[in-house]
């Protein structure tokens, strides 16, 4: 269970999960081998083993938010009276940065979209695969092609886009990159085709997110340090 699974063009699962306090969300954070464990208590998800997910967390006494991209483990079914399905995120980066308090995430910005979906970007003739990982109007956050250069012009796609998602997003320029692998894009205005479907793409996924269902956190849990989960997954140590 403790394989990623293999890159595809499916676009991930988007899940909503609203903690009454944000102290609750520290109880189920769980660091195991630099990786984070969380159990998404939902037995109306369809989500299986192996799907990529990015899931929004938020709090009913902020305005606080945080979303995540990372893969189901597998799901569970009434294990301990308990059904969902745990999730892995690549890092404890969120469980280190929450022990800063509420004040260590963003607050909710509707400029940002969270999304995570492959792409093609092409300089000249060659193509780069990647993943979009946010988007705003002006530009997006990709992840993978580092042997970009910024300042220069690349056309991009959406792989396996379906309506409303606009496959062709068409000239972007790059505005930033790293050795890791993390660039940032800004679509170039001028084009046409840039121009129309930037709108379209940021369009599309607000409405994918307002119906995004929301879970809540049951108000019996956290409750004298009765924490309502199964048992941790096991997960072998990555070489």
């Amino acid at each position: 269970m403790d394989t990623k699974p293999a890159v595809d063009s499916k676009a991930a699962t988007l899940l909503k999960y609203r903690f009454g306090l944000f102290e609750q969300m520290q109880n189920h954070l769980h660091v195991v081998d630099r990786r984070t464990l969380f159990f998404y208590r939902d037995q109306r998800s369809t989500v299986v083993g192996g799907d990529r997910v990015v899931i929004e967390f938020s709090f009913g006494t902020s305005e606080q938010v945080t979303a995540l991209r990372g893969w189901v483990l597998g799901r569970v079914e009434g294990e301990g009276g308990q059904a969902g399905a745990w999730i892995e995120f690549p890092d404890a980066r969120l469980a280190r940065k929450i022990d800063g308090g509420a004040e260590s995430i963003s607050a909710r910005r509707q400029r940002r979209l969270v999304c995570d979906m492959m792409v093609e970007l092409k300089l000249g003739r060659m193509p780069f695969l990647a993943r979009m990982v946010d988007v705003s109007l002006g530009g997006a956050r990709i992840i993978g092609p580092i042997e970009l250069q910024t300042g220069a012009e690349v056309d991009l796609r959406i792989i396996g886009a379906k309506p409303p998602i606009p496959d062709m997003l068409g000239r972007a320029q790059v505005v930033r990159t790293d050795k890791t692998g993390d660039v940032g894009v800004r679509f170039v205005r001028t084009n046409a085709v840039a121009r129309i479907a930037s709108s379209k793409l940021y369009a599309a996924l607000e409405q994918s997110w307002a119906k995004t269902p929301e879970v809540a956190h049951s108000p019996l849990c956290c409750v004298s340090g009765n924490v309502l989960e199964p048992p941790l997954p096991h997960v072998k140590n990555r070489a």
